[in-house]
């Protein structure tokens, strides 16, 4: 018997072969342009990143994380908001070239 997850799995791939005509869109309802008024393209766009490994001191890293709990974030994230601030604050600094 298949899991609910491979159940799901076959029923959007029976679905991807289809062409719009023949798919039932009745219960999605109609998205009217007074819905979009104050919508925002992109807000949900996330910059690239990429993985790279820093080495930091024991210290400074409990004092993060322990920051980083405080405001319910993952430590990784509270750190890359602290750099990014950070870095934003030395650049602004910087005269203009």
């Amino acid at each position: 018997m298949p899991t609910e997850k491979q159940k799901q799995k076959q029923e959007l791939e029976a679905l991807a072969v289809k062409s719009d005509e023949e798919i039932d869109f009745s219960d999605i309802p109609e998205i009217t342009d007074k819905q979009w008024t104050g919508a925002v393209r992109g807000l949900f766009a996330r910059p690239e990143t990429r993985h790279i490994s820093i080495r930091l001191s024991a210290v400074d890293l409990r004092l993060a994380n322990k920051l980083a709990a405080a405001k319910g974030l993952p430590y990784q994230t509270y750190i890359k908001s602290l750099l990014h601030e950070s870095l934003l604050r030395e650049n602004a600094k910087q005269p203009p070239q």
